[in-house]
């Protein structure tokens, strides 16, 4: 059995928990769990935000025989919309959590018990009468479902909703932070109750309240939602509520396979329980086992110490990277420093890559065809397995992973997260039997580190073609591809130099076209064009290692060389003239290839002037044509004394 579960800021102890359920299940039953995840609602950028959603796109639902998607955790309305549609029409049964869509399995958390109990908490045994919100996103259906029902809450007590005491956020400490500010800059008299969708908000909420002179719960009541681990173990812990995460995990599971079995399944709403506790200034009723909190605390501290080194050293060193192949090599050195059975990075293959590298052709042109999607074929250049790394290369991109790697043992879970920069696509990462992107934030910061370094090296490839290419418009002439005059003079001196270091003469070949006014006068410019062309491409079939072939003016060529002897010059002369022989007796044009040459050797003196050693071999040159057009006349006056 292969299910896949897709879910968004899996980090969270809220999904934390429910995949923990779903996995205790599928271990059990020896299903194997694929599980798509991003973390997109950390960052305020919508390039980014895409880059992380896009990883929602890449499963081949049919390939599965199930799909739970906890779908409110996806931010991307646009992607869920393509999930959701995606997901229909493969026919694959689906749980889905929190949220209701046409031909899926319904299972959720309720969010009004909990609130309701809370805000009647606050009004009736606390006196509170200034109560805030903290909201979740806006669009996020739990968030929506609270603040629905902290309105109707306010209602019932006969209090009035101000819309200066409702922040909306994102889930995240900061926003709880930002809200307090909020509160504090409105004009209305600061709340005597905040009430956060969440404890992560709550305890950003907590901090900021303590650095303006607030105290909780004297001067402030506090409650969250969510019941985590952070806030239940702080002080003061915070009020919040329980939700059942973990049974959801697993009903959603059950449920699943009931539907793949074919069996009839009920749709059901779990129920929240509120936790009141000291934030609200209730007394704490619950004991807390001192002894696995301070176990946890300081196994979280000693992976804290040794991952934020990896982070901060691979940062340093991926900056330093010049290669795509560097990158490969650094990455493989971090990923054996880290508590990983398997690890897979799979990147995209396109149609140009990093250097030319063969295993992974990437794309570095900014106008290559949609860059924010996997492409059809996949590529391994890391695989890292039994402690051993090897690579793989192309196989198609719905096979997520080829069946190598996936065929075995069952009851394992893979970790699916996507390898981006903003919204370009590189590709993916694959954990398996891994909890890092499940307990930590410092992977995801890892990943990321990869991200940054594979987008700096296609941008200094980028830098590097067009400085290659800025370079090849200076020094080559742009219509042949040899080199122009700016070009020959600046690689002449190597030239130079070595003949004088080997006691060897120079040679200079001076070639010009015969005819090219000609063609162009009666053919028109492009097969004067393709005239010179093929004039260029004969001299660079004759061209052997170290001469410098330069186009040196509109019909005239010249090469240099060292280390010939006149028997040398004579025989690249004829070497020419059978180019060009063969060019005529292949080319279907009315014209046929001509040109005269000369050619000059000299010794080369401590102050040579190339440019008169050049004209020495015009002179020869132009004795070749006077001396051909010599003999086309005495051959026209023959033909002419014969007719009459």
């Amino acid at each position: 059995m292969k299910i896949a579960v897709l879910v968004a800021g899996m980090r969270f102890d809220s999904q934390r928990r429910i995949i923990n359920g779903i996995m205790e299940k599928a271990v059990l039953d020896g299903t194997d769990v694929y599980i798509f995840t991003c973390d997109a609602w950390t960052y305020s950028t919508s390039y980014y935000n895409k880059g992380e959603a896009a990883i929602f796109k890449l499963p081949d639902f049919q390939d599965y025989d199930g799909v739970i998607l906890h779908g409110d955790t996806i931010n991307d309305k646009d992607v869920m919309k393509k999930v959701v549609s995606a997901i229909q029409r493969s026919g694959v049964p689906c749980v889905s959590l929190n949220l209701r869509f046409g031909g899926m399995h319904y299972i959720g958390m309720e969010n009004a018990f909990g609130i309701t109990e809370i805000v009647n908490h606050l009004i009736e045994k606390h006196g509170a009468e200034r109560l805030a919100f903290i909201s979740g996103p806006k669009e996020n259906a739990d968030a929506t479902g609270r603040l629905k029902a902290f309105r109707q809450a306010m209602a019932d007590n006969g209090m009035t909703v101000y819309k200066e005491r409702i922040y909306y956020g994102d889930y995240h400490p900061e926003s709880g932070k930002d809200a307090v500010a909020y509160f504090s800059e409105s004009k209305l008299k600061f709340p005597d109750a905040i009430i956060a969708a969440n404890d992560e908000m709550a305890l950003g909420a907590f901090y900021e309240l303590l650095q303006r002179g607030y105290e909780v719960p004297r001067d402030v009541l506090l409650t969250g939602y969510d019941h985590a681990f952070a806030g239940k173990n702080h002080y003061p812990k915070i009020t919040s509520v329980k939700r059942p995460e973990l049974e959801l995990g697993r009903r959603s599971y059950d449920m699943l396979m009931d539907c793949i079995a074919g069996k009839e399944v009920q749709e059901e709403d779990l129920l929240c329980t509120p936790v009141f506790t000291e934030s609200c200034g209730c007394d704490d009723k619950v004991e807390e086992d001192n002894t696995s909190i301070r176990k946890r605390y300081v196994k979280e501290k000693l992976h804290v110490t040794t991952y934020s080194e990896i982070i901060k050293s691979s940062s340093a060193d991926f900056t330093g990277a010049m290669t795509y192949e560097n990158i490969l090599e650094k990455i493989r050195k971090y990923v054996k420093m880290m508590e990983i059975e398997e690890f897979y990075l799979c990147m995209c293959v396109r149609e140009e890559s990093f250097g030319g590298e063969v295993m992974s052709k990437i794309n570095t042109e900014a106008s290559m065809p949609d860059i924010t999607s996997y492409s059809e074929e996949i590529c391994i250049p890391i695989v890292y397995r039994n402690g051993i790394f090897s690579q793989h290369g192309r196989f198609k991109a719905k096979e997520l992973l080829p069946k190598e790697y996936t065929e075995g043992e069952k009851g394992g879970f893979y970790t699916v997260i996507p390898v981006h920069y903003q919204e370009r696509c590189y590709g993916y990462c694959i954990l398996k039997n891994s909890r890092l992107m499940l307990d930590s934030e410092l992977f995801h910061m890892f990943i990321m580190n990869i991200d940054n370094a594979l987008e700096n090296i296609r941008k200094q490839n980028m830098l590097n073609s067009m400085v290659e290419r800025l370079n090849r418009m200076w020094v080559y002439d742009t219509l042949t591809g040899i080199f122009n005059r700016a070009g020959f003079f600046k690689f002449a001196p190597n030239v130079i130099n070595e003949a004088r270091r080997k006691g060897n003469d120079l040679f200079v070949f001076f070639l010009d076209l015969d005819g090219l006014k000609a063609v162009n006068d009666k053919y028109g410019h492009d097969e004067g064009d393709a005239f010179i062309k093929a004039m260029a491409n004969v001299l660079s079939q004759v061209h052997r290692h170290g001469e410098l072939l330069m186009r040196y003016g509109g019909d005239e060529f010249v090469v240099l060389s060292q280390g010939f002897t006149h028997e040398d010059a004579k025989d690249y002369m004829k070497q020419v003239e059978l180019g060009i022989k063969k060019y005529n007796e292949s080319s279907n044009h009315p014209y046929i290839l001509e040109a005269s040459m000369g050619y000059s050797i000299m010794a080369p003196t401590e102050n040579l002037d190339l440019e008169a050693f050049i004209e020495t071999a015009d002179q020869e040159m132009y004795k070749s044509k006077n001396e051909k057009k010599r003999r086309r006349r005495e051959a026209a006056e023959k033909k002419e004394q014969g007719t009459n």
